[in-house]
């Protein structure tokens, strides 16, 4: 396995952020292999998040209600992640050992076999079969995709690339909400034509679901993958040899660890803002509105980091900006708790999004030209999977920190600043410490993966904006 190096100088136009304007966007497009890739990956992730919707659905008119209900509906989101404790290293080997294009087309299908059986079968224990294995299948097809990537288009092109897959995964959330309630209106006056179908429309959506991972098989089957040179050697490794060398990239590497590090932290911030935001709007008086507005600003401002991010930052280097978004995405988790004010808090958590969505598609990139093709789908499913773990851990530890700092401290307490009175609780205090862990953090990942010492930000911006005027 070779141990090819990390960008150490940051002025090549691979290595450096790059512009994403229409030109560029065009000649991306106009390689039929990614484009076929990026069409299909988009149709399943639409599926993804229409069978979210759908399975929750399902789940909360399944149970008796009350407790039982809100169970139901969370077993949901559990069972999604689970898999990815056990199976993400595993569909890492297969996403390198075996024809990445039989695998995604396999998964697909299964995947579509799986939605349609559910309305089926029509009870709640398979429907909690069917998204265990769905998620098992998604844990090898994600790295497949996601390591064929970089063999389809030029390294120039692969974060532009990289930013249009995260916003085919990401975009298509509102599109996949807005479908399922239009399906759900279109069920009603079906309902009475074919009885198989229920009137709230979640049938429907499970049927539709399983036709979009149709069409996905069909699209990546369709698609030509490059010839690997590696498969022959790997043919011949053992499952344990291959999953040890794909964790020994990221062990012996500290430009990888740098980057795997901080792009878990990027997750860990956006899960903790979201995991704490039901007590933390409650405690500014805003309750379930200001919930829901929260999560949007979350969310808005990551894909506007995910596509602008790349554009604006164009020409300079992609470690040192990695590092600065993490600092940053400290510094706003900071600001987030010592300024408890709805409104401030809208601002910040779209802007924290906008830093984290920066760092997550310049960390993928990086990984991208970093590591080499025999063991990247292990990596990226490495990655993945820890993703997963991750989320698991905030979404279930942040509100018991929250909870045991509360107590441990006279929280909540109201200061008066001026005319302002900012309440501070167990969620402000927990933002608190994640903050200065993610600067921490932000400031390490610069120190580690600094490919300009001794050049000042303030140099580097001023290099890039001479490089963009004189183009």
């Amino acid at each position: 396995m070779s141990a090819g190096p990390p960008p150490t100088d940051g002025h090549d136009e691979g290595r450096a952020l790059t512009p994403s304007g229409g030109p560029a966007l065009r000649a991306l497009l106009g390689i039929r292999p990614f484009r076929a890739l990026f069409a299909a990956g988009t149709v399943s992730s639409f599926g993804d998040w229409l069978a979210l919707l759908a399975t929750t659905a399902f789940a909360a008119e399944l149970a008796s209600g009350g407790v039982a209900q809100y169970l139901a509906v969370s077993g949901v989101f559990i069972l999604r992640i689970a898999p990815a404790v056990v199976l993400g290293p595993l569909a890492g080997v297969v996403a390198d050992r075996l024809d990445r294009r039989l695998t995604m087309v396999t998964g697909d299908l299964l995947r579509c076999a799986l939605f349609v059986s559910i309305p089926v079968v029509g009870t709640l224990w398979w429907m909690y079969v069917s998204v265990v294995l769905v998620e098992c299948v998604s844990l090898f097809w994600n790295p497949a995709k996601d390591a064929t990537v970089p063999n389809l288009v030029p390294p120039e092109r692969l974060e532009l690339a990289n930013q249009l897959g995260l916003v085919g995964s990401y975009g298509t959330a509102p599109v996949a909400a807005l479908a399922f309630s239009g399906l759900s209106l279109l069920a009603a006056p079906l309902h009475s034509l074919l009885p198989g179908l229920d009137a709230e429309g979640i049938f429907l959506a499970m049927y539709v679901n399983g036709a979009t991972f149709l069409l996905s098989a069909v699209l990546v089957w369709r698609l030509t993958f490059p010839a690997r040179g590696e498969r022959e050697t790997l043919a011949g490794q053992s499952v344990v040899r291959i999953i040890t060398d794909g964790l020994l990239v990221v062990k012996e590497r500290p430009f990888v660890r740098g980057l795997v590090g901080g792009m878990l932290g990027a997750f860990a911030a956006g899960g903790l803002v979201v995991g704490l935001a039901t007590s933390f709007v409650a405690d500014m008086g805003a309750g379930a509105p200001g919930y829901g507005m929260l999560f949007v600003a979350v969310f808005t401002g990551m894909a506007a980091g995910i596509v602008g991010g790349p554009r604006l930052l164009a020409g300079l280097s992609r470690p040192r900006v990695f590092g600065a978004a993490l600092t940053s995405a400290g510094v706003l988790l900071l600001v987030l708790a010592l300024v408890p004010l709805l409104l401030v808090a809208l601002v910040l958590a779209t802007v924290l999004g906008a830093v984290i969505g920066v760092a997550w598609v310049v960390g993928y990139t990086l990984l991208g030209l970093t590591v080499e093709d025999e063991v990247r789908g292990r990596t990226f499913a490495l990655v993945q999977s820890l993703n997963r773990v991750v989320l698991v851990l905030v979404l279930a530890l942040a509100p018991l920190l929250a909870a045991g700092i509360e107590s441990a401290l006279p929280l909540p307490r109201t200061v008066d600043v001026a005319s302002l009175a900012l309440t501070y609780t167990g969620a402000t205090a927990a933002y608190l410490l994640a903050g200065l862990a993610m600067g921490a953090a932000g400031i390490a990942a610069w120190r580690s993966m600094n490919d300009k010492p001794g050049v000042t930000v303030l140099a580097e911006l001023r290099d890039a904006r001479r490089a963009r005027r004189a183009r």
